[in-house]
């Protein structure tokens, strides 16, 4: 099979760090005036640099790539969708990378709110796509954190019959134990963990080890139950 050549995750956050769209320590005060030692946002900063956004979509399709080979699933037709909003050009960014290779997936769109058109077939509908019940879901997002978002999205893709087989994340705050709780029905996957992420900042010079002493304990004291 000819696959893009795996993109390192370590590419990836340089990229975060010198757009800004992973702060920490004293850049969060300076950047947003918040009194928290870490602040990620893949958004504006990331929808205005076109070469990351598509770096991570190569990224996010090699990861879910991995994930249907080690299920088995690769001869089974996948289907990516994100989140509204943030999540949205991640989802179409894996899409279009895939095309690039010889294991293409289907994009599909969630609204925030759903559209309604009264009297017309399609009623009211949070979701723009094909529902093709014979593919795998794959609901993308930029981090996981309490889970509530990917909760409302399960319900509102279930009102359509669509199942979702897997969360793909690029980031997850590791802030709950999603399996144990019950709180999901379906596995979580990342590209990387929060302690990931610190690792590889402390050790490419960004941080020190106070600064990641002081995101790490705010994460472990901000868990979601």
């Amino acid at each position: 099979m000819s696959l893009k050549p795996s993109i390192a995750i370590n590419s990836i956050l340089d990229g975060f760090w010198s757009k800004g769209l992973v702060l920490l320590g004293d850049r969060v005060q300076e950047e947003y005036a918040l009194k928290t030692p870490i602040f990620i946002d893949l958004r504006h900063k990331l929808y205005e640099d076109l070469d990351t956004l598509s770096a991570l979509g190569h990224a996010l399709h090699e990861k879910l790539h991995s994930l249907a080979e080690c299920d088995g699933c690769l001869d089974i037709s996948q289907q990516v969708i994100g989140i509204p909003d943030t999540a949205t050009p991640l989802a179409l960014a894996t899409a279009l990378a895939s095309r690039q290779t010889s294991w293409p997936v289907n994009y599909g769109q969630m609204r925030k709110r759903p559209a309604s058109y009264p009297g017309g077939r399609s009623g009211d509908s949070s979701y723009m796509g094909t529902i093709d019940p014979k593919r795998q879901v794959t609901l993308i997002d930029d981090v996981m954190a309490s889970g509530r978002t990917k909760r409302w999205a399960i319900r509102e893709l279930e009102k359509e019959g669509l199942t979702v087989t897997r969360i793909l994340v690029v980031v997850d705050r590791e802030q709950c134990d999603y399996v144990e709780q019950d709180k999901l029905p379906c596995p979580i996957y990342s590209l990387c963990t929060i302690t990931e992420l610190i690792e590889y900042y402390v050790s490419s010079g960004r941080i020190d080890n106070v600064v990641a002493n002081q995101v790490l304990a705010h994460v472990n004291t901000r868990r979601f139950t």
